[in-house]
């Protein structure tokens, strides 16, 4: 039954082009509705009458009769064997042609039944078939989630605690020390990938999240978050012109982070943490407002000529679109950037990158298009979803009851290299330099990852996998559209710049279904030399196709103070 599918396109293609199929039941009555789909599967070879070739239409057939034609056309489908099909005779099989054996199917569903016919495995594979003859897939996903948070008091901008580092928000309570404040979430996804034509496709993604409760230093509930479903994350052409040979690949439209097609939808991505850009990332969310609409609205160009060092290159002009609370990041906010990368031998890869933007200037703290906080149009805000801890700066200063602002107008570059060291173990490096076209000057980031496949390398069980890591980013290596956060794998209330840490990641598999894993940062700011330490532990269950409950317990320390501690439990689905 699994080549059922093939089986009927195959049949279809050769009664097609076979004239003597033609009209073989002259003497069919019409008087039911099944005739009708009878003949015309006949026509295409798909089904026979008696040995002389009629219905004996002298007399109306009974439903036993009819059923048995179609139990021999179901029996001939699965007896077909499948000649591999010339690239010119490809059938042109329609959804009609499938719909009118279905519902042959569902009116002798009893006298088939009676027959021994395996009415289940046949109605997979129709349906199986229906969905490739389909030019339009859907994905997506739901998330529910339940959080028992602590922080400290000063998280909401209270601002009566004596600070750590500076910035008014990183309080000298300790979180423990709070009653611990219940915040339920649930998050729809849904995506659409639509085809006209093989190399043509329409990419959309609509998302909402709803009931995002927090609790202010009170520990009483300070207002609910509720989003209509339907916000758009991403909505794009994505075309591969033919005359050029699959070489290259053209999107155009609005990107977003959180598109539902298995982890991580169309990033704009340069080198492989993407320091400078990356709209998949944690601070790309943070710099736009965190308000679920961050989006890119854009050009993207990506060649791939694998004759020529194996070259991959990418080159992208963006709208940056945000907000924070009610105001939105301005029309005329421009990203820009061009990656590429060869293979210098087998498994081993290098890259370089540049990354700019404009800014255009259209007026004071009281615009609409100025954001909330900000000294000037140029400057983003971090941490409108949830207060920052960075210290703050003299080029980043703090912002009461938010976080804090650092200039956004710069370019910077960027290298990378990507190697397979051996079966089992991966080593990725980037290093990146931002100018601030504000204030003036540059400062560097850089940071390594090796991960190791364990179970490979040693012939263990248990798909035991580690990753391990450094980072550096200095006190003023802010970049707008970038991924430099220390911790951006566990809490998000780390935003760019000004840290540096050992990263460490491991995930082990000990039965089926079930996955334990842990995640640890120690290190410190940079301008102040604040402790920093982060982990956090989880389970997973897989309780179901692309199903999984998870468990996890997270606690983030700066200066030797416990800052929040967090305990989650979360259902999620995808299809």
């Amino acid at each position: 039954m699994r080549q059922l599918a093939m089986a009927i396109a195959t049949v279809l293609a050769f009664a097609m082009i076979s004239p003597a199929f033609a009209q073989p039941f002259a003497d069919t009555p019409t008087n039911h509705w099944a005739y009708d789909a009878i003949a015309e599967l006949a026509a295409k070879g798909l089904v026979e009458g008696y040995p002389d070739g009629t219905f004996k239409g002298d007399r109306a057939m009974t439903r036993y009769e009819m059923a048995m034609v179609v139990a021999r056309l179901l029996a001939r489908i699965e007896s077909i064997q499948i000649p591999t099909p010339a690239p010119a005779a490809k059938p042109e099989v329609t959804g009609s042609d499938i719909q009118s054996i279905q519902r042959l199917v569902n009116e002798f569903r009893a006298e088939l039944a009676a027959k021994n016919v395996r009415l289940t495995a046949v109605e997979e594979e129709l349906n199986a078939m229906k969905a490739k003859l389909s030019n339009v897939r859907i994905t997506g996903g739901l998330r529910f989630r339940e959080e028992l948070k602590q922080k400290n008091p000063n998280f909401d901008g209270a601002g009566v605690a004596p600070t750590l580092n500076g910035n008014p928000l990183t309080s000298t309570v300790s979180a423990t020390t709070q009653i611990r404040g219940n915040r339920p979430r649930i998050g729809e996804k849904i995506g659409f990938d639509g085809s006209v034509a093989p190399d043509l496709h329409f990419i959309l993604a609509v998302m909402s999240q709803t009931g995002d409760q927090t609790f202010n230093s009170s520990n009483t509930l300070t207002g609910s978050t509720q989003g209509s479903f339907g916000s758009i994350d991403s909505a794009f052409l994505d075309y591969k012109p033919p005359w050029l040979g699959g070489t290259t690949e053209i999107w155009l439209g609005r990107f977003g982070q959180d598109s539902p097609c298995g982890g991580g939808c169309y990033p704009l991505q340069f080198g492989p943490f993407g320091l400078l850009f990356n709209t998949g990332g944690d601070t790309w969310e943070d710099s736009t407002g965190d308000s679920g609409n961050n989006a890119a609205d854009g050009l993207w160009v990506g060649v791939h000529l694998s004759g020529l060092a194996d070259l991959q290159a990418q080159a992208v002009w963006v709208r940056i679109v945000g907000n924070t609370g009610s105001l939105s990041y301005p029309s005329g906010e421009d990203a820009y950037g061009v990656d590429a990368n060869i293979q210098l031998m087998e498994g081993l890869r290098l890259g370089a990158y540049y990354v700019g933007n404009q800014i255009g200037n259209f007026g004071t703290s009281s615009s609409n298009f100025q954001p909330a906080g900000a000294p000037s149009i140029l400057f983003h805000v971090y941490g409108p979803s949830g207060p920052s801890l960075n210290p703050a700066t003299g080029r980043c200063p703090a912002v009461a009851g938010t976080g804090f602002t650092c200039p956004a107008l710069g370019n910077g570059w960027g290298a990378y290299a990507q190697w397979d060291v051996m079966s089992g173990i991966h080593l990725d490096v980037e290093a990146a330099q931002w100018l601030d076209r504000v204030l003036g000057g540059t400062d560097s980031g850089y940071q390594a990852n090796a991960a190791w496949d364990l179970s490979n390398v040693f012939h263990i069980c248990c798909s035991l996998t580690v990753n391990t890591g450094y980072a550096y980013f200095g006190p003023n290596f802010y970049t707008p559209y970038g991924a430099a956060e220390i911790d951006i794998n566990l809490f998000d209330y780390l935003y760019p710049g000004n840290a540096q840490g050992f990263t460490a990641t491991a995930s082990i598999k000990p039965v089926k279904d079930w996955t334990i894993s842990a995640q640890y940062l120690t290190g410190n700011n940079v301008s102040n030399q604040m402790t920093i330490t982060s982990w956090e532990a989880k389970v997973a269950y897989a309780w179901s196709a692309n199903a999984k409950i998870t468990f996890k317990y997270g606690d983030l320390t700066m200066g030797g103070v416990d800052q929040a501690n967090t305990y989650k439990a979360e259902i999620t689905y995808s299809f």
